[in-house]
């Protein structure tokens, strides 16, 4: 009997925690935004189906103690689409909530707006490689 408690309260969990963040990204209209900004408006539905799917299977291999091994190139290869993805998902959350126009306004930074963002790129690149290359040892 506790095991089924314990089985419903986790899985009630995982959809109050899946819910969150399909609203999440609902509200914010993350992924016509990101299609917007690639210019690939046509792609949404597969977005979705992709971003649903992977979910799911991520999930299933997780809870099953899946491993797969890859070599090097492909592990490379994944990380980078993953990063790809995740600056794409940062990149879109500041454009929606107006966080760099608000910024830019707020300090006079007009003339020097490339210099702003290639900071923010060059920081997040510095950052990632010191976590990767140095602590996640």
């Amino acid at each position: 009997m506790l095991k089924f408690v314990a089985a419903f309260v986790g899985l009630a969990e995982g959809i109050v925690v899946g819910s969150a963040v399909v609203a999440f990204i609902t509200l914010l209209d993350i992924v016509p935004r990101l299609a917007q900004l690639t210019d690939t408006e046509n792609w949404i539905r597969f977005y979705e189906i992709v971003i649903i799917s992977s979910g799911t299977i991520i999930s299933f291999a997780w809870f099953s103690n899946t491993s797969l091994n890859f070599g090097k190139t492909i592990l490379v290869v994944i990380g980078l689409l993953m990063g790809v993805f995740v600056g794409l998902l940062a990149s879109a959350l500041t454009e929606v909530t107006n966080v760099i126009p608000v910024i830019v306004n707020r300090f006079r930074l007009h003339d020097y707006i490339g210099y702003v963002l290639g900071a923010l790129v060059t920081g997040k690149v510095i950052g990632s490689l010191i976590y990767w290359l140095c602590i996640n040892k």
